[in-house]
């Protein structure tokens, strides 16, 4: 597959991984039951692992690696951030104000991803 389709493939899913993360967000603020339903426990993982992997793909047509580019290795900290911050926001039993803010700085990494991809200039770790 060329680039261009995985790279297509990559923000699609990085689409719905977004949507999914901002509705799970939601229902857990309203202590909704459909985060009890089964697709919601598992459709997150089957669209997080597809992201991972479009991104690997993206990495292995590219030749970009984290070693030989700066920008790549500050986006997988960022991503771990996001991740930590997401488990925060979904998972660990806080109040309403921690999960709040433990949302929105998920969200400013997604933002800080999306522009280290865009412009490829690192900022954190130059």
């Amino acid at each position: 597959m060329p680039y261009e389709a995985f790279k297509h493939i990559h923000f699609t899913v990085i689409g719905a991984s977004i949507a999914l993360f901002i509705l799970r967000f939601i229902w857990v603020m309203k202590g909704s039951e459909m985060m009890q339903k089964k697709w919601v426990k598992i459709v997150p993982h089957i669209v997080d692992t597809l992201l991972i992997l479009s991104g690997i793909a993206l990495i292995y047509v590219t030749g970009f690696t984290p070693t030989n580019s700066p920008w790549l290795f500050e986006k997988l900290i960022a991503l771990v951030a996001y991740i930590v911050l997401g488990f925060f926001t979904l998972k660990l039993e806080r109040g309403k104000l921690f999960r709040t803010f433990a949302f929105l700085g998920a969200l400013g990494w997604l933002f800080y991803m999306a522009k280290l991809a865009q412009t490829k200039m690192p900022i954190l770790f130059m």
